[in-house]
């Protein structure tokens, strides 16, 4: 359905009639690759096509697997809610291991804008796809940086996630883990040129020992990359 969107919005960007209504899209919208692999015994590299989606429509803001609408700002708070996708947390097709599905969250946004550009950003995310059940905390801080046409984003978190989330994708009949910390290292590059822009990137997770001592888990480290091309607003 999100492919269809797409080809629908670049279907109106050459049609002159509808310039005002594309006045409130934002951001680049394209399409890519992701290479990623999964901290899982026997679990092969993931070469994955797909929307990629850096911007939004007037308060509608996407940010690749996260979507959410302002319901508060004041030029240095603001909150937002939103629904998340888990895209780097998932088994499937793994040898020897029970498949584990992403799973469609829904939750908060509440952040500051900090001095010499910074933002930090406090995310309460919940499962309402009934899969793992539980939720996770996520705080960021994050900057955007120019370098002429050049953008790059920069963002370091921290994850609190609860036991029965751990359990569901790390979790067997001999291994119950508890509560789990992580660590997250976000850099996404873009380079705008007229009304198009490549870009590309990297998320690589971190996890405690709650994840690292399963018997399924293979290290402590998922680390995604991706690259794309797409039209900028």
């Amino acid at each position: 359905m999100i492919k269809y969107k797409i080809l629908f919005l670049f279907t109106l960007c050459s049609l002159s009639y509808a310039d005002s209504w594309l006045d409130n899209f934002y951001g680049v919208w394209g399409a890519g690759m992701a290479v990623r692999d999964r901290n899982y015994i026997n679990a092969d590299v993931v070469y994955s096509p797909g929307v990629y989606i850096f911007g939004g429509y007037g308060p509608l803001f996407i940010e690749a697997n996260r979507a959410g609408i302002a319901v508060f700002r004041d030029g240095t708070w603001f909150a937002s809610a939103v629904v998340n996708i888990r895209s780097h947390q998932f088994r499937k097709d793994d040898k020897g291991l029970t498949d584990r599905k992403s799973a469609f969250e829904a939750g908060i946004h509440l952040g500051r804008r900090l001095p010499a550009g910074l933002v930090t950003r406090l995310a309460v995310l919940h499962d309402i796809s009934g899969t793992h059940e539980s939720y996770e905390l996520d705080l960021q801080l994050y900057r955007h940086h120019h370098f002429g046409s050049l953008r790059l984003l920069t963002a370091i978190g921290i994850q609190y996630q609860a036991k029965k989330l751990v359990d569901f994708y790390y979790g067997t009949a001999d291994y119950k883990p508890k509560n789990a910390l992580g660590g997250e290292l976000e850099l996404i590059l873009t380079y705008p040129f007229g009304h198009w822009a490549v870009f590309g990137g990297t998320r690589i997770y971190a996890f405690n020992k709650q994840v690292s001592n399963s018997p399924v888990a293979d290290g402590y480290l998922i680390n995604q990359f991706f690259t794309g091309f797409g039209y900028h607003f």
